[in-house]
């Protein structure tokens, strides 16, 4: 196979391709992908709805795979659902990767289809890393305004580690992320523009977020190579392609089975670098 490049959408089978990336010695800083979640979804073929012992066999070579091509400190964002995310947490334990968090995509405008059931409001996804020690997680850049400012009027005082009394100030830049990440769903028109068909698109604003959290950073710019081998209707790669335009410069690919998708990756993407273009 020709030298794969980056910034760039394969359309084919990512279990194949991860094995041309292993063989090609491309290394990525992260992995952020949203993996079928074998809950019968209709993505154009049958690999969300597998036996569960297919889904765990598929999930572990795949998560054994992922691993051979992440740099030293690199790291795995893996979005699951509930039913099957505790499966993929072991999973990934197994593959000799190191927990680092089990977070949750929080979204008040969620539903639920049967009234036997509380309605869904969320969706947890792992981080995982490569090493036990060293990863990349940017505290600064994803930095939330105080909720309260009542607490910030007085002085905090703490007993430090040597037994001292500290006082605790507040970030200029905010207070730190916690693991639950509050972005709405793409439902409703505000977002007519930004969704497309596809039944599980991730919302810009959510997948930017975790690229300025998780990519590595270099004189105060996002860099390093990120993969999503469930590339979807290609948002991941229009919010690599937006940080870019403004600076940055991430390297990425995306790898999606299904032609229809690719083909609205590949268009939202020209769109992209058009009015890119347009606007220099």
């Amino acid at each position: 196979m020709d030298s794969i490049m980056m910034n760039n959408i394969i359309c084919g089978n990512s279990d194949e391709l991860l094995d041309e990336l292993i063989e090609q010695g491309i290394k990525f800083d992260l992995v952020l992908t949203d993996p079928p979640y074998n809950i019968n979804k209709d993505f154009g073929n049958d690999s969300d709805c597998l036996s569960l012992e297919d889904f765990l066999n598929v999930t572990s070579e795949r998560i054994v795979k992922l691993k051979k091509i992440l740099t030293p400190n690199g790291s795995i964002i893996w979005f699951g659902i509930h039913d099957y995310i505790g499966y993929v947490q072991v999973t990934m334990y197994n593959a000799g990767l190191y927990y680092r968090r089990l977070n949750i995509w929080h979204y008040e405008n969620g539903f639920s289809r049967s009234k036997k059931e509380p309605a869904t409001h969320y969706e947890p996804f792992l981080w995982f890393s490569n090493h036990p020690k060293k990863w990349t997680y940017n505290v600064d850049e994803v930095r939330l305004p105080y909720k309260s400012t009542e607490r910030l009027k007085s002085p905090v005082k703490y007993k430090g580690s040597d037994g001292s009394v500290k006082i605790w100030q507040p970030n200029p830049n905010g207070a730190m992320r916690g693991d639950i990440w509050d972005f709405p769903t793409l439902a409703g028109k505000r977002f007519a523009k930004e969704k497309t068909p596809h039944p599980t698109q991730k919302p810009e604003s959510l997948i930017t977020e975790l690229l300025k959290a998780f990519c590595p950073m270099k004189d105060g710019k996002f860099c390093g190579t990120v993969l999503d081998p469930f590339h979807g209707s290609g948002t991941l790669g229009v919010c690599c392609e937006k940080l870019n335009s403004q600076g940055h410069s991430i390297k990425w690919i995306g790898i999606e089975l299904e032609k229809k998708w690719c083909d609205v990756a590949q268009e939202r993407l020209a769109k992209l670098r058009k009015e890119t273009e347009e606007r220099r």
